[in-house]
């Protein structure tokens, strides 16, 4: 079965509301033979009652790298997907858990801290930031890390919208700086800042993750890929379906990271279905080029009979390649659920992340679209296209800002976009 791409739009779109970016970012693709539509709308869930936020109850498994219990995330019932749940539409059962209400941070992210504890005497935090449907993946992560900050973005359908943002090379340390604060105002403590960092992306926000580790590989200690690379076709071979009708020079740089991983230094996580966007390279044959050109194989595993099941891995070092069956939306939601693998049984052991105080009192999830709006962080020209600015001047209207637009350097999209089902 393949999944024919949807062209998502060339630029981002105006400036919104939290809610309704989160809604068209998890998901839009066609499906099926011929001209049948189906997108995945979050925001339009259906209503599914859930009990008073409590502690989240998990089994008394050991976890042997940090000798505690192992935590678990909530599984859907039968009926719970009766009523509509599914891998794109998880169940939200702990809110915001152990962590503080959600804090603004520049380009429009959200940052959730621990309420108690998870640092360092020094003040140093271990942070994710993730890109693309952090509302689905902050429901499982929640639930089982130890003391890990979690930063999340949702810029829009397609990777355009996290890639083209950060050809500025101002932004980045603007984004990070702005999570420095982030912890300050957080723990009342000046000395607060980043201790580790991983950069995380499902689908589309790859674009993002690629250019950032550009230029600040050297200030990131992990990457993870959840079913989000895509390479480009080379055009001097016929296109098909192994890795040699494709080149990796427009993600380069995520392939650096991940050679970097190979020797040790690094961590790298790519998770991969078997989705064929038929348009350019699928994330399989993006894992097949990378495999290849590091010199390894996967390993195969086991048929357990679970859906979308593991079928295959390498885990060589700091490097994980995840292979799993599954060629529809739900198999690609689905991959939003190996961030609680990643960060409890690979980053927080890897970085002896100071454990939080787990038994506070849960926070409730705040609804779509009620933080508050930064200052204006973006730039929009009169196109309506969003691009970073150099300078912020939130007290000046729109219509003189939207006068002196910046230059963006023009470059080689690759195998950037359109992105296919991934967003």
């Amino acid at each position: 079965m393949t999944v024919p791409p949807v062209s998502p739009p060339e630029e981002p779109a105006a400036e919104q509301t939290d809610g309704p970016v989160y809604r068209r970012a998890l998901f839009a693709a066609v499906l099926g033979v011929g001209a049948v539509g189906l997108s995945i709308v979050v925001g339009d869930r259906p209503e599914v009652k859930i009990d008073a936020l409590t502690r989240l109850s998990v089994p008394e498994e050991t976890d042997f790298r940090t000798r505690g219990p192992k935590l678990q995330a909530v599984t859907l019932s039968d009926e719970q997907r009766d009523k509509g749940l599914s891998e794109c539409t998880p169940l939200d059962p702990i809110g915001l858990g152990p962590y503080m209400p959600y804090r603004n941070v520049r380009f429009g992210g959200r940052l959730l801290v621990p309420q108690k504890g998870g640092h360092t005497d020094d003040g140093g935090y271990d942070v994710i930031v993730h890109f693309h449907g952090h509302e689905a993946l902050r429901k499982t992560l929640v639930q089982v890390a130890r003391g890990v900050v979690f930063v999340g973005f949702d810029k829009g359908v397609g990777s355009g919208p996290y890639s083209k943002p950060f050809l500025n090379p101002d932004l980045w340390p603007k984004v990070r700086a702005s999570i420095d604060a982030g912890l300050k105002a957080a723990s009342g403590d000046d000395r607060a800042h980043i201790r580790r960092l991983a950069l995380s992306a499902w689908s589309a926000g790859y674009g993002a993750v690629n250019r950032i580790v550009e230029r600040a590989a050297d200030d990131v200690d992990a990457v993870v890929l959840l079913d989000g690379l895509h390479a480009a076709w080379d055009p001097a071979k016929k296109r098909g379906p192994t890795h040699e009708s494709a080149m990796s020079m427009a993600i380069q740089p995520v392939f650096d990271f991940a050679k970097r991983a190979l020797d040790g230094e690094k961590i790298f996580v790519f998770s991969h279905s078997t989705i064929d966007p038929v348009d350019y390279p699928s994330t399989r044959q993006t894992a097949d080029l990378l495999l290849h050109q590091l010199g390894l194989e996967r390993t195969p595993l086991s048929d357990r009979g679970e859906r979308f099941r593991r079928t295959a891995t390498v885990d060589e070092k700091g490097l994980h390649v995840w292979s799993h069956d599954g060629d529809d939306q739900a198999a690609h939601c689905d991959h939003i659920r190996h961030i609680a693998e990643v960060v409890r049984d690979i980053l927080e052991p890897a970085w002896g992340t100071p454990a939080m105080d787990r038994s506070v009192e849960s926070t409730p999830a705040p609804k779509l679209g009620t933080v508050k709006k930064e200052p204006a962080l973006e730039f929009v020209t009169d196109d309506g296209a969003e691009v970073p600015r150099i300078d912020e001047f939130p007290d000046v209207p729109l219509e003189r800002q939207k006068s002196k637009p910046p230059t963006v350097p023009e470059v080689d999209r690759g195998g950037l976009e359109p992105m296919p089902v991934s967003g």
